[in-house]
Protein backbone atom coordinates (compact mmCIF):
# COMPACT_ATOMS: atom_id res chain seq x y z
CA UNK A 1 0.00 0.00 0.00
CA UNK A 2 1.18 3.54 -1.03
CA UNK A 3 1.63 5.73 1.78
CA UNK A 4 0.33 9.43 1.91
CA UNK A 5 2.64 12.04 1.27
CA UNK A 6 3.00 14.44 3.93
CA UNK A 7 3.06 18.27 3.30
CA UNK A 8 6.36 19.41 1.19
CA UNK A 9 8.05 21.95 3.81
CA UNK A 10 7.96 25.57 3.25
CA UNK A 11 11.01 27.11 2.45
CA UNK A 12 12.71 28.70 5.74
CA UNK A 13 12.77 32.49 4.80
CA UNK A 14 8.95 32.63 4.12
CA UNK A 15 7.65 32.80 8.22
CA UNK A 16 3.96 31.94 9.43
CA UNK A 17 2.90 35.13 10.40
CA UNK A 18 1.09 35.56 14.17
CA UNK A 19 1.85 31.14 13.60
CA UNK A 20 -0.55 31.00 11.04
CA UNK A 21 -3.38 34.20 11.00
CA UNK A 22 -4.50 32.29 7.61
CA UNK A 23 -4.62 28.71 8.72
CA UNK A 24 -6.33 29.60 11.93
CA UNK A 25 -6.89 31.83 15.39
CA UNK A 26 -3.64 34.35 15.33
CA UNK A 27 -0.92 33.59 18.00
CA UNK A 28 -2.96 30.43 18.85
CA UNK A 29 -1.72 26.62 19.06
CA UNK A 30 -4.54 25.35 16.62
CA UNK A 31 -2.75 27.79 13.83
CA UNK A 32 0.66 26.84 14.97
CA UNK A 33 -0.03 22.80 14.27
CA UNK A 34 -2.35 24.55 11.02
CA UNK A 35 0.98 25.48 9.95
CA UNK A 36 3.43 22.63 10.84
CA UNK A 37 0.98 20.52 8.96
CA UNK A 38 0.79 23.02 5.64
CA UNK A 39 4.83 22.60 5.77
CA UNK A 40 5.51 26.06 7.31
CA UNK A 41 8.84 25.57 9.68
CA UNK A 42 9.65 29.44 10.49
CA UNK A 43 7.01 31.15 13.06
CA UNK A 44 6.59 34.75 14.45
CA UNK A 45 4.34 35.48 17.46
CA UNK A 46 3.82 37.99 20.04
CA UNK A 47 4.39 37.60 23.51
CA UNK A 48 2.97 39.61 26.25
CA UNK A 49 3.35 39.65 30.61
CA UNK A 50 0.00 38.69 32.95
CA UNK A 51 0.22 41.14 35.75
CA UNK A 52 1.50 38.05 37.49
CA UNK A 53 4.24 37.63 35.48
CA UNK A 54 3.28 34.81 33.21
CA UNK A 55 4.09 34.67 29.29
CA UNK A 56 1.35 34.02 26.68
CA UNK A 57 0.62 35.13 23.73
CA UNK A 58 -1.60 38.06 22.74
CA UNK A 59 -0.90 40.89 19.93
CA UNK A 60 -3.16 43.79 21.16
CA UNK A 61 -3.21 45.47 24.98
CA UNK A 62 -6.90 44.90 25.11
CA UNK A 63 -9.13 41.55 24.60
CA UNK A 64 -11.62 42.87 22.70
CA UNK A 65 -10.30 41.39 18.88
CA UNK A 66 -9.81 38.08 20.14
CA UNK A 67 -12.02 37.35 22.75
CA UNK A 68 -14.46 40.24 23.14
CA UNK A 69 -13.59 41.74 26.73
CA UNK A 70 -12.28 45.82 26.92
CA UNK A 71 -10.10 44.44 29.70
CA UNK A 72 -6.65 44.96 29.70
CA UNK A 73 -4.97 41.48 29.08
CA UNK A 74 -1.65 42.99 30.60
CA UNK A 75 -3.75 43.54 34.10
CA UNK A 76 -4.83 40.44 34.02
CA UNK A 77 -4.02 37.52 36.57
CA UNK A 78 -2.27 34.36 34.65
CA UNK A 79 -5.58 32.15 36.08
CA UNK A 80 -7.93 34.64 34.54
CA UNK A 81 -6.66 35.13 31.29
CA UNK A 82 -6.99 31.07 31.36
CA UNK A 83 -10.53 31.76 32.21
CA UNK A 84 -11.50 33.40 29.56
CA UNK A 85 -13.93 32.31 26.56
CA UNK A 86 -13.10 31.26 23.61
CA UNK A 87 -9.45 29.99 22.09
CA UNK A 88 -7.31 30.00 25.06
CA UNK A 89 -4.60 32.36 25.21
CA UNK A 90 -1.00 30.14 25.22
CA UNK A 91 1.74 30.50 27.57
CA UNK A 92 5.22 30.51 25.98
CA UNK A 93 6.33 27.38 27.07
CA UNK A 94 3.33 25.25 25.36
CA UNK A 95 4.19 27.31 22.43
CA UNK A 96 8.19 25.44 22.66
CA UNK A 97 6.15 21.99 23.47
CA UNK A 98 4.50 22.31 20.19
CA UNK A 99 6.89 22.96 18.10
CA UNK A 100 9.19 20.50 19.57
CA UNK A 101 6.55 17.76 18.50
CA UNK A 102 8.07 18.46 15.20
CA UNK A 103 10.84 16.29 13.51
CA UNK A 104 12.37 18.99 11.33
CA UNK A 105 14.26 21.97 13.18
CA UNK A 106 12.12 24.86 13.76
CA UNK A 107 13.01 28.60 13.59
CA UNK A 108 10.82 31.44 15.98
CA UNK A 109 10.65 35.01 15.88
CA UNK A 110 9.32 36.27 19.40
CA UNK A 111 7.59 40.19 18.77
CA UNK A 112 7.79 41.38 22.46
CA UNK A 113 4.64 43.32 23.05
CA UNK A 114 4.38 45.87 25.31
CA UNK A 115 1.22 48.42 26.23
CA UNK A 116 1.60 51.17 23.92
CA UNK A 117 1.58 53.59 26.99
CA UNK A 118 3.35 51.28 28.90
CA UNK A 119 6.62 53.89 30.49
CA UNK A 120 9.92 53.11 29.32
CA UNK A 121 10.97 51.13 32.39
CA UNK A 122 8.19 48.58 32.35
CA UNK A 123 8.81 48.08 28.67
CA UNK A 124 12.19 47.86 29.98
CA UNK A 125 11.14 44.70 32.57
CA UNK A 126 9.04 43.37 30.16
CA UNK A 127 11.90 42.52 27.81
CA UNK A 128 13.63 41.27 30.75
CA UNK A 129 11.40 39.00 31.65
CA UNK A 130 10.26 37.56 28.23
CA UNK A 131 13.82 37.16 26.97
CA UNK A 132 15.00 35.16 30.29
CA UNK A 133 12.67 33.07 29.90
CA UNK A 134 12.97 32.43 26.16
CA UNK A 135 17.06 31.57 27.05
CA UNK A 136 15.66 28.91 29.53
CA UNK A 137 12.74 27.27 27.46
CA UNK A 138 15.41 27.35 24.62
CA UNK A 139 18.49 26.58 26.20
CA UNK A 140 18.82 22.98 24.65
CA UNK A 141 17.99 24.12 21.08
CA UNK A 142 18.03 27.24 18.14
CA UNK A 143 17.36 30.01 20.01
CA UNK A 144 14.16 32.77 19.35
CA UNK A 145 14.94 35.85 17.61
CA UNK A 146 13.74 38.72 19.74
CA UNK A 147 12.14 41.60 18.11
CA UNK A 148 9.98 44.81 19.13
CA UNK A 149 9.50 48.00 18.21
CA UNK A 150 10.84 49.03 21.79
CA UNK A 151 14.29 49.83 22.09
CA UNK A 152 13.51 50.07 25.94
CA UNK A 153 12.25 46.13 25.70
CA UNK A 154 15.15 46.04 23.23
CA UNK A 155 17.30 46.97 26.19
CA UNK A 156 15.77 44.69 28.55
CA UNK A 157 16.21 41.83 26.63
CA UNK A 158 19.92 42.16 25.72
CA UNK A 159 20.81 42.66 29.75
CA UNK A 160 18.74 39.49 30.54
CA UNK A 161 19.94 37.24 27.43
CA UNK A 162 22.41 38.47 25.39
CA UNK A 163 22.99 35.57 23.44
CA UNK A 164 19.54 35.70 22.08
CA UNK A 165 19.47 37.09 18.77
CA UNK A 166 17.90 40.68 18.79
CA UNK A 167 15.75 42.66 15.90
CA UNK A 168 14.31 46.60 15.54
CA UNK A 169 10.58 46.15 14.20
CA UNK A 170 10.13 49.45 12.58
CA UNK A 171 7.41 51.24 10.09
CA UNK A 172 9.81 53.04 7.92
CA UNK A 173 14.05 52.43 8.31
CA UNK A 174 14.77 55.61 10.47
CA UNK A 175 17.71 57.56 9.95
CA UNK A 176 19.36 56.79 13.06
CA UNK A 177 19.30 52.62 12.52
CA UNK A 178 22.79 52.45 12.55
CA UNK A 179 23.34 53.85 15.89
CA UNK A 180 20.57 51.53 17.12
CA UNK A 181 22.03 48.94 15.74
CA UNK A 182 25.22 49.00 16.93
CA UNK A 183 23.98 49.82 20.85
CA UNK A 184 21.41 47.18 20.52
CA UNK A 185 23.67 44.55 18.93
CA UNK A 186 21.27 43.80 16.31
CA UNK A 187 21.13 41.09 14.03
CA UNK A 188 18.28 42.08 11.70
CA UNK A 189 15.65 44.79 10.97
CA UNK A 190 12.20 43.81 10.43
CA UNK A 191 10.66 46.42 7.93
CA UNK A 192 7.05 47.39 6.52
CA UNK A 193 7.31 45.52 3.21
CA UNK A 194 5.57 48.96 1.84
CA UNK A 195 7.48 51.31 3.14
CA UNK A 196 10.92 50.01 2.32
CA UNK A 197 12.95 49.81 -1.03
CA UNK A 198 16.08 48.08 -2.49
CA UNK A 199 18.35 50.96 -1.81
CA UNK A 200 17.94 51.01 1.83
CA UNK A 201 18.20 47.00 2.00
CA UNK A 202 21.34 47.16 0.53
CA UNK A 203 22.61 49.68 3.08
CA UNK A 204 21.70 47.12 5.59
CA UNK A 205 23.53 44.13 4.14
CA UNK A 206 26.63 46.21 3.56
CA UNK A 207 26.53 46.89 7.30
CA UNK A 208 26.14 42.62 7.97
CA UNK A 209 22.55 43.26 9.28
CA UNK A 210 19.90 40.55 8.18
CA UNK A 211 16.33 42.04 7.11
CA UNK A 212 12.92 40.47 6.84
CA UNK A 213 9.47 42.20 5.83
CA UNK A 214 6.04 42.08 6.86
CA UNK A 215 3.43 41.11 5.89
CA UNK A 216 3.58 39.72 2.33
CA UNK A 217 0.44 37.67 1.15
CA UNK A 218 0.49 38.35 -2.93
CA UNK A 219 2.81 35.56 -3.95
CA UNK A 220 4.59 37.43 -6.79
CA UNK A 221 5.48 40.39 -4.36
CA UNK A 222 6.76 37.62 -2.03
CA UNK A 223 9.01 35.67 -4.55
CA UNK A 224 10.32 39.34 -5.30
CA UNK A 225 11.55 40.28 -1.68
CA UNK A 226 12.94 36.13 -1.82
CA UNK A 227 14.71 37.20 -4.97
CA UNK A 228 16.51 40.50 -3.83
CA UNK A 229 17.81 38.32 -0.40
CA UNK A 230 15.19 38.85 3.02
CA UNK A 231 16.31 36.27 4.98
CA UNK A 232 12.38 36.17 5.91
CA UNK A 233 9.41 37.20 4.89
CA UNK A 234 6.48 37.17 6.81
CA UNK A 235 2.85 36.27 5.22
CA UNK A 236 -0.25 35.23 6.37
CA UNK A 237 -0.75 32.31 3.27
CA UNK A 238 0.30 29.35 2.92
CA UNK A 239 2.66 30.33 -0.35
CA UNK A 240 2.46 27.65 -2.60
CA UNK A 241 4.69 29.38 -4.98
CA UNK A 242 7.30 29.80 -2.81
CA UNK A 243 7.69 25.88 -2.06
CA UNK A 244 10.45 24.44 -3.44
CA UNK A 245 10.41 22.51 -6.54
CA UNK A 246 9.89 18.78 -5.99
CA UNK A 247 12.73 16.71 -7.08
CA UNK A 248 13.03 14.84 -9.84
CA UNK A 249 12.55 11.12 -9.33
CA UNK A 250 15.59 8.86 -9.45
CA UNK A 251 16.77 7.24 -12.81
Amino acid sequence: MNSVPGPKAIRPEVIAHRLGAGLGPENSLAACRASLGAGFRSFECDVKLSADGQAFLLHDDALLRTHGSMLRASAQSWRALRDLPGEALPSLRELRDTLRTCAQPTWLNLEIKVDDDAPAPLQQAWGQAIAGLAAQLWADAEPPVLSSFSIAALQGAMRAAPRLPRAWLCERLPRCWRGVAQALGLRALHLDARNVDAAQLAQLGACGLEWRVYTVDDPAQLRRWLELGASGVFTDRVPEEARPASPLPAA
